[in-house]
């Protein structure tokens, strides 16, 4: 028996929610918030009854007839698009543009109705004044007026759109400041602290407090830990698709058998085809992750493998430690939100969930139960997919 839980069968991305909540994602992932006020109801209003203005001049000839050819095409033409102003005027009131950006686009719009309004005028003006005036100028106006708004509207969702990328890449640029001077006094003050347990541990004479102060140093050396996992998520996120290139995953899961090793796994093995994946070296961290992470939480085998599924390659770490609860592993594949009451222990697993998503690949989580086993749970596979190269 057992319970396994896919991020590809999650409904909504909570690790998205997660690194936006803590300022990580990328400036160009993150929504803004609608807002309300005059202003904004200005700009839509104005928008939407630009293209009503135009709706009409260029409905006319529609609903009179008598029309060439090219005359319908153009009044269809210059309707579509009167009709789409009036559209794109509801939906900037609902968009997620700041009410500022928002009064960019109408501006926008504004500026092409005034300047092809006014050089339509002009070349009018011109041909009466040599004697040939202009035939049919309200169909020709209305159709270029519809045209120049559309277009300036377009131009100014682009220009909101980089606004608004300076604007959020500058609040970045403030987190990821802040971002590092709280994880550099972190680690400064846990190594201080978990100095002085130490040495408190070493002299004590009373063996409660001496327990107490090896815990603190645990403590202070785990808190530590966590400011550098905190720079790994957020380098883990980071989408890079120019640094992924194909590459061989046996020796990710060697280097990944040698940590293991390291951090105390009885038993180690290794078993990997010539699986080769499109991925960077964060691949390579995010599974010596869920090696360590297994010996950590009281794993003493620890097996990795990799296959080669045609479209990914799926990289499996199982382990023989008492598994990973199931509330965790549902928050973790983005199943059920992260909560006061149920969150996951550590930074391990949401740097491997990050690496998936940022590599374009998937994340697996298989507990097995036991009887015999006196919590039910015997073991967890984690498997980490990648796309193939």
């Amino acid at each position: 028996m057992g319970n396994r839980f896919d991020t590809r069968e999650a409904s909504v991305d909570r690790l998205r929610e997660l690194l936006e909540a803590l300022g990580v994602t990328a400036p160009d992932q993150v929504a803004e918030t609608p807002e309300g006020g005059p202003a904004r109801v200005a700009a839509a209003l104005f928008v939407s009854l630009a293209g009503f203005a135009l709706l009409i001049p260029n409905v006319t000839p529609l609903v009179t007839g008598g029309e060439p050819p090219i005359g319908v095409v153009l009044s269809v033409l210059g309707t579509v698009l009167s009709v789409a102003l009036i559209l794109v005027g509801a939906l900037l009131y609902r968009s997620t543009f700041t009410t500022r950006n928002a009064v960019r686009i109408a501006v926008w719009s504004l500026f092409g109705i005034v300047v092809l309004g006014g050089i339509m005028v002009g070349i009018i003006r011109y041909q009466a004044a040599l004697g040939s005036p202009m035939i049919a100028p309200t169909f020709t106006v209305a159709k270029v007026l519809a045209i120049g708004a559309v277009a300036h509207v377009i131009i100014g969702v682009y220009d909101a759109r980089r606004v608004r990328a300076q604007q959020l890449a500058k609040e970045q640029r403030k987190l990821a400041v802040l971002n590092r001077v709280i994880r550099h006094n972190l680690r400064n003050e846990t190594t201080v602290l978990g100095g002085h347990a130490s040495i408190i541990a070493e002299r004590a004479d009373d063996p409660d407090l001496r327990e107490s102060a090896e815990k603190v140093a645990e403590s202070a050396a785990t808190i530590g830990g966590l400011a550098e996992d905190a720079k790994r998520l957020q380098a883990a996120f980071e989408r890079r698709p120019d640094a992924r290139e194909p590459g061989t995953v046996a020796p990710v899961l060697d280097a990944a058998a040698t940590a293991a090793r390291e951090a105390g796994a009885a038993s180690v093995e290794v078993d990997g085809d010539d699986a080769v994946a499109l991925a960077d070296d964060r691949l390579a961290t995010a599974v010596e992750e869920l090696a360590t992470n297994a010996v950590e939480h009281g794993a003493d085998t620890v097996a990795l493998s990799a296959r080669d599924r045609g479209d990914d390659v799926e990289i499996r770490v199982a382990d023989d430690g008492p598994g990973i609860h199931e509330a965790e592993s549902r928050v973790i594949t983005g199943r059920d939100p992260e909560t006061q009451l149920e969150h996951a222990s550590g930074l391990g697993l949401w740097i491997v969930r990050a690496t998936a998503d940022a590599l374009g690949g998937w994340l697996a989580i298989e507990t097995t139960r036991s009887e015999d086993a006196a919590d039910g749970e015997s073991g967890t596979t984690v498997t980490l997919g990648v796309p193939a190269a």
